[in-house]
């Protein structure tokens, strides 16, 4: 892995655990008022849990919007899904000052860790930049950065169609035992569109494969995959969190949860 190039790990969350072609779900850039929610719907018709990597400022402002918009991120939480940070204001973080850079990872934090009330120990990087100066900052504050595999660029086009095809495309590729992060956007229509049309392409592709005796595509939900890498209670709120109000879930788990320690 070359930090001074500025690349990360692929395949971005290791290898798959069942030896099943698997993907992980993640949204950057929300919560929004109006798109999130149709994501969630549609993450809710077919059972599956995303992470979602949100900045600080969409929930932090005298905008009329912030009220709806933590709304919806009391939902996801309520729904099992993660909750990650993407900075305050979605800043360039090796071009900004150190000062800067850390004001965005660290406000953020805490907005989140207060409205959760849990720590947010995963974070993803705006535009996917590296820098050994982040790799510190992230270190020295025990989060995890978790990048993609997989990403249809619907911020650019604009068109659910094609991140569709681009999507469904490299999942037909995806080999058995293999592991696949998606990246889209739940602050873009496209993404909204195009999120049930892939989950039913899914649905309808993994019956193919099972009258065939292949192995479906299995969607791996963030708890999931961070029980696995940091074996903790840490996330086991997840399924709780269905059954019950969140605020009680949000303090049992603050009691629940363990310091990790930097290796």
């Amino acid at each position: 892995m070359d930090v001074a190039a500025g690349k990360w790990k692929r395949p971005a969350a290791g290898v798959s655990a069942s030896g099943d072609p698997e993907l992980l779900l993640t949204f950057d850039d929300g919560p929004h008022e109006k798109y999130t929610p149709i994501i969630l719907d549609a993450l809710e018709q077919y059972q599956v849990q995303a992470i979602f990597f949100w900045t600080g400022a969409r929930v932090n402002s005298d905008s009329s919007k912030t009220a709806d918009r933590i709304e919806v991120m009391e939902r996801a939480v309520r729904a099992g899904h993660l909750i990650g940070n993407h900075t305050y204001s979605h800043a360039k973080l090796c071009v900004v000052s150190k000062r800067a850079a850390e004001e965005e990872i660290d406000r953020t934090r805490e907005i989140y860790s207060r409205l959760l009330r849990m720590p947010v120990p995963l974070f993803r990087v705006p535009y996917g930049a590296r820098c050994r100066r982040l790799d510190a900052m992230l270190s020295e504050r025990n989060i995890e950065h978790l990048h993609w595999d997989m990403d249809p660029q619907e911020f650019l086009h604009h068109s659910s169609e094609i991140a569709f095809k681009y999507v469904t495309r490299k999942l037909r590729r995806l080999k058995d035992g293999n592991r696949a992060v998606l990246l889209m956007h739940d602050t873009k229509p496209a993404t909204a569109r195009a999120i049930p049309k892939i989950l039913k392409w899914i649905q309808v592709e993994n019956e193919k494969r099972v009258s065939k005796g292949r192995r479906p595509i299995r969607i791996v939900s963030g708890s999931q995959w961070y029980e696995e890498k940091y074996p903790a209670p840490l996330f086991r709120w997840a399924q709780a969190n269905a059954r019950n109000a969140a605020g009680g879930v949000m303090r049992a788990v603050a009691r629940l949860v363990p310091r990790r320690t930097a290796d």
